[in-house]
C-alpha cells in the first residue's frame, strides 16, 4: 500500500490507483468505461518527476538540508518523513495551481489530472533524474 505514517497519522497516497482511473478517463474521453462523476476530486499523482519540475519553476523551494540530500543523490527511503513531505507538498502545490487557473476570467475544464500530465511531460522533456541543481529525489519503491 502506498501509505506512510507521518507525525503519528496515516498518509495514503495511492498513486497507481489514481493513475488507473485517470488513464481510463483520458483514454475514453470521460465516456463509457472512462466516465467518473467525481474525476475532479483526484489529486495529482505524487511521484518524483513533478516535484522536480515544480522545484525548477520555483514553486517548490527546499530547505538547504533537503537540497543537499538530493544533490548528493542520497536515497530517501519510501515512507520516510522527507519523502512524504515532498509528495504531500507536491500534491498541495498542484491543488493551488488548479485554484489559480479556476479563478482566471476564462472558462476552463481543468483538473489535477491534466495539470499532472502537463507537468510530468514538461519534466521528462526538459530534465533528467540528475539535472544538476535540480535532482529528483531518489526513493526505491514500487508505488511510483
Amino acid at each position: 500500500r502506498d501509505e506512510a505514517e507521518y507525525k503519528g497519522k496515516k498518509v495514503a497516497l495511492y498513486k497507481r490507483a489514481q493513475i488507473l482511473a485517470a488513464d481510463l478517463w483520458a483514454a475514453f474521453g470521460g465516456q463509457g468505461l472512462g466516465e467518473f462523476c467525481d474525476i475532479d476530486t483526484i489529486t495529482m499523482f505524487a511521484d518524483y518527476r513533478v516535484p522536480q519540475i515544480l522545484r525548477r519553476l520555483g514553486i517548490l523551494v527546499y530547505d538547504e538540508t533537503l537540497a543537499e540530500i538530493l544533490e548528493k543523490g542520497t536515497v530517501v527511503p519510501s515512507g520516510d518523513p522527507l519523502e512524504v513531505e515532498i509528495r504531500g507538498c507536491t500534491i498541495w502545490a498542484v491543488e493551488l495551481i488548479k485554484r489559480e487557473i479556476v479563478n482566471l476570467p476564462v472558462e476552463t475544464d481543468i483538473n489535477s489530472i491534466l495539470i499532472d500530465f502537463y507537468l510530468w511531460n514538461a519534466a521528462t522533456d526538459t530534465l533528467t533524474d540528475n539535472t544538476p541543481g535540480n535532482r529528483a529525489h531518489k526513493t526505491r519503491s514500487f508505488y511510483y
